[in-house]
Parts: structure tokens; sequence; C-alpha cells
């Protein structure tokens, strides 16, 4: 799903270098591409779209590092920009960026509520290659919702929407991986259906479209999905074979989650061959990746809390300083004001005893 998501970015970042670089790098580099994209965002003179531009591909290089809330953070941002922007394909990539984010994150109804806002927009696009491609992006995080909120049977209906919007243009950016990433989904959730064979299918044309793409990620999960396959069939071997080799691909990438997910796999098949070494050193492994995962949600979660109490701070700040200075005027005021009273009872006493002298006389 991250891959379909910064895919769809790269159709709106090849008329200018530094999108285009920052973009190429979300996966390998997350880092640099947050780097310059935050350089682009800074930059003078940058109008709503160069922003939300900029906004994304941080978004989407944050969430390839699992950061899900700092990417959420940063699509948020984008909001404030909406009534300035003129890119409606903007406009759409950000509601359905929040949308999935929103579905990583498993706050179902926010992630609908964005994906509906995203597709009204859609809607009121020209029959086309643009139309068909956001279509396509929506249906398949629907799917990834309906999935995870209620059943595989819903969620293939979505899936297979997604596939039909995108082979209408399969060679439109993002095309060919959406497409894997669509055929991979729908075999996990035939697994767990019970129907393997149609599960087995539908992996190896998730990696035919992986291969077209060079797509290494999209390669790895059908890779991992037929293994599965091979597994749940007790072809422990075969499927031993196969993770090995997508392990090998997939280790340089640094995704964490797929590569404790190939951990995970190769243990369990160990162990169903009774290889208790090989099943010791793999599920160590897994429990190491489990580890440096949770240690980066908590770096996560502790950078939220500083930057909330920072927020707090910068704001108790602000607050103090005008207390203090409705202190200040209100003593001044009070300063007056007795001046004022103290000048009025002068002058009374004055009068008076004026009054009282001409009475004498």
């Amino acid at each position: 799903m991250l891959l379909l998501l910064s895919l769809g970015l790269k159709a709106q970042a090849d008329g200018d270098t530094l999108f285009t670089y920052a973009t190429q790098q979300i996966y390998e580099n997350p880092d640099i591409s947050i780097k310059i994209a935050k350089e682009l965002l800074d930059k003078s003179g940058a109008t709503a779209d160069d922003k939300i531009r900029a906004i994304l591909i941080i978004s989407t290089a944050y969430s390839s590092k699992r950061e899900y809330e700092k990417a959420m953070d940063y699509a948020l941002s984008a909001m404030d920009l909406l009534p300035n922007l003129k890119n409606v394909n903007l406009r759409i990539n950000l509601f359905n960026r929040i949308g999935g984010l929103y579905q990583e994150l498993q706050i179902y109804d926010k992630a609908i509520l964005y994906l509906d806002r995203a597709l009204e927009t859609i809607n009121k696009l020209p029959e086309g290659e643009t139309k068909s491609r956001n279509l396509g992006i929506n249906n398949l995080l629907r799917g990834f919702v309906y999935r995870d909120q209620m059943s595989c049977e819903i969620a293939l209906n979505y899936f297979e929407k997604g596939i039909e919007d995108y082979k209408k243009f399969p060679d439109s950016p993002g095309g060919n991986a959406n497409i894997s990433i669509s055929y991979y989904s729908r075999g996990d959730c035939l697994v767990e259906l019970g129907k393997i064979d149609e599960a087995e299918n539908n992996f190896h044309l998730s990696l035919d479209y992986a291969k077209k793409a060079n797509a290494i990620s999209a390669i790895a999960f059908a890779e991992k999905g037929l293994a599965q396959v091979y597994t749940v069939k007790g072809e422990y071997l075969k499927s031993i074979n196969l993770l090995t080799e997508t392990l090998k691909n997939t280790e340089k990438v640094g995704d964490k989650v797929l590569n404790r997910e190939l951990y995970d796999a190769l243990s369990a098949n160990y162990l169903a061959t009774g290889d208790f070494e090989h099943y010791s050193h793999y599920r160590n492994q897994s429990i190491r990746m489990h580890n440096e995962i949770k240690r980066t949600e908590r770096k996560t979660v502790d950078e939220s809390i500083m930057d909330l109490i920072s927020l707090n701070s910068e704001k108790t700040a602000q607050l103090e300083k005008k207390t203090k200075t409705i202190k200040i005027i209100f003593s001044i005021l009070i300063l007056v004001t007795f001046i004022l009273l103290m000048r009025s009872i002068i002058l009374s006493q004055k009068r008076l005893k004026s009054l009282t002298n001409r009475l004498k006389i």
C-alpha cells in the first residue's frame, strides 16, 4: 500500500528534478526524501500546489519508515492549503493519502470519511486515465479498510474494482505496481478463506505485474504470498527456498515489517521440518526486528509527546506574556485612577476650604 501511494505522487513530480528525485528516494533513502521535500516546502515563493506536493512526499516517506503519526501530522497540515490549491489531482491524492494513513492507524471511520471526500472529487473528473487511476487507488484503499473492519468477502470486491480501473490504463504511472498489490491482497484474502488454488493464481499474477513494474517490495510480497501457499500445501522446502531468495533481495530495501514477516515465515517452515537450529535463528531475527520496530514506534510517540509539550510551553509562555502585559496595563490604570481620585479629593478639599472661608466672611 505504501508503494501504491508513492507512485501516485510520481505522476505529479516528473516535471521537476528535485520533486522527482525526492519521490524516487522515498523507499531506499526516505531521510533524503524528507530533507529535500522540507527544503521545497520552505522555499521562498512556493505555491500551495508546490507545498502540498512536498508534504505528500514527506508524509509518504515517513510512512515508509512506519512513522505513521508524523506522516499524518504532515498530511493534515496540508488541509490548510486547500483553498489556494489549483491542481485537482493533488486534492484527490491528499484525501486518499489521509484515508490510507487512518487505515494504517486502524481509525476506520476517519479513513472512509476521507476516501469519500476523494471519491466525491474523482466523480467530477471527465472519463480518462486520471479518473481511472484515482478510482483504482480509492478502491484499493477501501479494500484494505473493509478487509480489516468487516471481512475478506467484502474486500475482494473492492480489490477487483481496483484491478479493473488500472487495467483500463496499465501503462499509467504506478499502474502495474498497483495491479500487483491488488492481486496480492486478493490472494491474501483467498488464503484466509481457504481457497488455496485461487490464491496461488492471484499471487502469480501479482508477481508478474510486480516484475513489469520492477517494484522490489511488490515482488517480495508476491513471493511471500506464494511461499505461504507452499507452506499450506506442506511443501516446506519449496517455501524455504523461495523465502530465502526473497529475503536476500529485501534486506537492503529496509522494510522492517516485511523482513519480520519473512523471518516469521522461515522460522515456521523450519519448525515444520524439524530443523530447530534454523528455526531458532530466524525466530531470533524476527524478535530482533520486532523490537526495532517497537523502538521506532516508541521514538515516534516520544517525539510526538515532546512536540506537544513544546507547543504547550510556547502557548503557556505566550499566555504568561499576555497576562503580564494585562497586569501592567491594569496597574497603570489603577495608578492613574488613584491619581485622578486623589486630585479630585484635593480639589474638592480646596473648594470646600474656600467655601468655608467665604461663609466666615
